[in-house]
C-alpha cells in the first residue's frame, strides 16, 4: 500500500506540466498561479498524508500481525499443550491397550489351556472307560480260561459252571449292549454243560486215594490164619497133669503142620519182599488210574482199574472183608463215566476275545 500511494501523487503533480506543454501559447492567469501553488503544496501534503496513512496502515497491519502472531503463538502453545496431552493420553491409551492386549492374550492362552485340559480330560475319561471295559473283559476271559482248564484237565463240570455263572453275573451288572454277544455265548455254554453226563471226578479221586491207603490192610492168599489157643483145662492130681501135658504136646504138634485150602493151587507162596512189591505195584496201578481220571483218559482208567482188580483178586485173600470191599469198589468205579464229550467253552472264549478286540 505504501509503494502505490507515491506513484499516484507523482502522477497528480505531473499533470499540470503536461497541460502546460499542450498549451504553450496560453497565458497564465493569476488565479491559475494561485491554484498552481496550491497544487504544489497540496502534493507533498497529500504525499505526507498518504505516507502517514500508509504508515498507520502498516503499523495497524504490523500490530494486527503481532496480535495475530501472539494469538497464533498462544494457539500453537495451546495446541502444543493439547498435543502433548493428547500424546500423553495416546501413550496412556497405548499402555492400557498393550495391557489389555496382554491380559487378552493371557486369557486366550488360559482359555486355550483350559480347552486343551478339557480335551485331555475327555480323552482320559474315554480311556478310563475303555480301559475299565477292557479290564473287565480281561478278567472275564481269565475266568473262562480257568473254567476251560478245569474241564480239560480235571473234567470238573461244576467248577466250570461256577466260573461261567460268575462271568455272566459280572456282565449283567455291567449291562452294556456291546457285550450282549458274549452274554449269549456264555448262556449257551452253560446250558450245554448242564446237559452233559455227570462224572464225579472228585469223588472218584477220593475213592482211589482210600483204596491206595487200604492196600496195606489186605491179607495175602498164602497168609496163615492166627492160631486160637485153647484155654488149658485145669484138673487136679497127677492124672490131670499128664492129660494137660498130652494136650499141650498135641497142640504144638498140630501147629507144626497146617493144611489149608487154596483157590489157586498154582499160586506160589510170596516172601515178605515180594509181598511188599506186590502192594507197591498195585498202588502204582491205582495212581495211574488216578492220573488217567484227571486226564479224562477213559481207556487208561479202566485198564489200570482192571489190572489192580486182577492182582487184588489173585494174590489177596478173597474171603477177607477188606479184600471184598476193595474189589467191590473197583468194580463200581470201572463202570463210572470218565470221558466227557464236547466239554469245552470255546464259544465263550471266542466271544470274549472278539469283545476285547472291539474294545481296543
Amino acid at each position: 500500500m505504501s509503494e502505490n500511494t507515491p506513484e499516484t501523487v507523482v502522477e497528480v503533480a505531473a499533470k499540470p506540466p503536461v497541460e502546460a506543454v499542450a498549451k504553450p501559447d496560453a497565458k497564465p492567469e493569476p488565479r491559475a498561479d494561485t491554484e498552481k501553488s496550491r497544487v504544489v503544496w497540496l502534493g507533498p501534503v497529500l504525499a505526507s498524508v498518504a505516507i502517514l496513512l500508509a504508515l498507520g496502515l502498516a503499523w495497524q497491519a504490523y500490530d494486527r500481525m503481532q496480535s495475530m502472531e501472539v494469538q497464533l503463538a498462544r494457539r500453537i502453545g495451546a495446541f502444543d499443550t493439547a498435543s502433548q496431552e493428547a500424546r500423553a493420553a495416546a501413550k496412556a491409551a497405548n499402555f492400557a491397550l498393550a495391557d489389555l492386549q496382554g491380559r487378552l492374550g493371557a486369557l486366550e492362552s488360559r482359555a486355550q489351556e483350559t480347552q486343551n485340559q478339557q480335551l485331555a480330560l475327555s480323552a482320559m475319561y474315554q480311556d478310563i472307560a475303555r480301559s475299565q471295559d477292557e479290564r473287565i473283559i480281561a478278567d472275564i476271559e481269565q475266568t473262562l480260561l480257568l473254567a476251560q482248564q478245569q474241564l480239560q484237565l480235571a473234567g470238573n463240570v461244576k467248577a466250570a459252571l461256577i466260573g461261567l455263572d460268575a462271568a455272566a453275573t459280572r456282565l449283567a451288572q455291567l449291562d452294556k449292549p456291546q457285550f450282549n454277544g458274549l452274554r449269549d455265548a456264555i448262556a449257551r455254554d452253560m446250558e450245554r454243560l448242564k446237559l452233559l453226563p455227570a462224572a464225579d471226578v472228585v469223588s472218584l479221586n477220593a475213592r482211589l486215594e482210600v483204596l491206595i491207603q487200604s492196600m496195606e490192610k489186605l491179607k495175602p492168599e498164602s497168609e496163615t490164619e492166627p492160631v486160637v489157643k485153647q484155654a488149658p483145662i485145669e484138673h487136679g492130681g497127677a492124672v490131670d497133669t499128664l492129660a494137660r501135658f498130652s494136650a499141650d504136646a498135641w497142640q504144638e504138634f498140630k501147629s507144626l503142620v497146617r493144611i489149608r485150602r487154596l483157590d489157586h493151587p498154582d499160586l506160589p507162596l510170596l516172601t515178605p519182599p515180594q509181598l511188599y512189591f506186590l502192594r507197591e505195584n498195585t498202588k502204582l496201578r491205582l495212581l495211574a488210574a488216578r492220573m488217567s481220571l484227571l486226564q479224562r483218559d477213559e481207556t487208561g482208567f479202566r485198564a489200570d482199574l482192571a489190572a489192580a482188580r486182577e492182582w487184588t483178586a489173585r494174590y489177596f485173600n478173597p474171603r477177607d472183608e477188606a479184600t471184598r470191599a476193595v474189589l467191590a469198589s473197583l468194580d463200581e468205579m470201572s463202570k463210572a463215566p470218565v470221558l466227557l464229550k464236547d466239554a469245552d467253552i470255546e464259544t465263550s472264549l471266542k466271544a470274549a476275545r472278539a469283545a476285547r478286540g472291539r474294545g481296543n
